[in-house]
């Protein structure tokens, strides 16, 4: 059996190589190959009736069948495997042998080559290392770029956690820092921002949503406690969203437990998070800023302020 390597494209690799074994295995196809042939054999035999010095029919003839009877005729078995790990070798019956053979030398001298510097890479000391989380071999290209960007996109999927939030935010933390209680400062140079706001003012209230969707008013530290207690489902909720558009070749239950790593090793190679810092972190840290940004679009809209919305709205100012 011929074996292909595949990289994120094992269904494609497979859905190729089955339409090419229909595709040569066909009567219609045999049919059409056998015309040209004919009709190249005749043209070539009256070039070579007309001018016998230029042209030897023959040897064209000859050379069809060698390139037909070495690449096409033979069939062999192919087998895709999925160097991702996401799926079993996916093998393919009837393939023509040129297919196979190119197919299968060009994989292999590319996988070889991966797996030649990747196994170097990963073994150089210090920062320099790559984390076999991020490796090409079973992610793909860009990865840990895709990681962050993905994560730095995070948002909380339900409506009503998320109005929630954004009203704390706009009832409590935004208060907090207007009158010093949490330091402006220190906020925006914070990675973990949720912490710092666990004590708001308590004579301030907000709205919160019950499970049954009933509104009701209680005090900011209440709130606090509220969103505390509701954050780990929406965390979990986003990290498996991500482990999904990240590992789309991975079962769920692998995918799930592939993530927090891959997360982690992401922001500690581009030195943006420490050690300490655990995959959940990291989605809170993003999704509540980018929380924060919302209420500063929707806040504008609510209160109906033209110049909070160019503010929030608006791009910054290039340096």
């Amino acid at each position: 059996m011929w074996e292909i390597y595949a990289y994120q494209n094992a269904d494609s690799l497979f859905g190729i190589f089955n339409a090419a074994a229909a595709i040569h295995g066909s009567g219609d196809y045999m049919a059409a190959v056998a015309a040209v042939a004919f009709c190249g054999f005749i043209a070539a035999l009256v070039a070579y009736a007309f001018a016998p010095e230029k042209l030897q029919g023959w040897k064209w003839l000859a050379t069809v069948l060698l390139v037909f009877s070495v690449l096409i005729v033979p069939r062999v078995t192919v087998g895709v495997v999925d160097k991702t790990g996401g799926s079993a070798v996916k093998v393919v019956a009837n393939v023509p042998f040129g297919v196979a053979f190119l197919g299968s030398v060009t994989s292999t001298v590319g996988h070889t080559l991966t797996g030649l510097f990747e196994t170097a890479f990963q073994v150089i000391p210090g920062v320099g290392a790559l984390p076999s989380e991020l490796s090409y071999e079973k992610n793909g290209l860009m990865f840990g770029n895709r990681l962050i960007r993905e994560t730095g996109g995070v948002a909380f999927q339900d409506p009503n956690f998320r109005t929630d939030l954004v009203n704390f935010i706009h009832n409590c933390t935004m208060y907090d820092l207007i009158d010093g209680t949490v330091d402006p400062g220190t906020f925006s140079s914070s990675d973990d921002v949720w912490a710092l706001m666990a004590s708001p003012n308590p004579a301030r209230f907000t709205t919160l949503t019950s499970a049954g969707g009933s509104i009701t008013v209680d005090t900011c530290p209440n709130a606090y406690t509220n969103l505390n207690g509701r954050l780990p489902a929406q965390l979990t909720r986003i990290q498996g969203k991500l482990a999904f558009q990240l590992n789309p070749t991975l079962p769920a239950a692998a995918a799930n437990a592939a993530i927090a790593g891959q997360i982690q090793q992401a922001y500690l190679k581009n030195s943006i998070a420490t050690a300490a810092a655990t995959a959940a972190d990291l989605i809170r840290q993003n999704a509540v800023l980018n929380a924060i940004n919302d209420t500063s679009n929707i806040i504008g809209q609510k209160v109906n302020d033209p110049a909070a919305m160019v503010l929030a709205v608006g791009p910054p100012a290039s340096e």
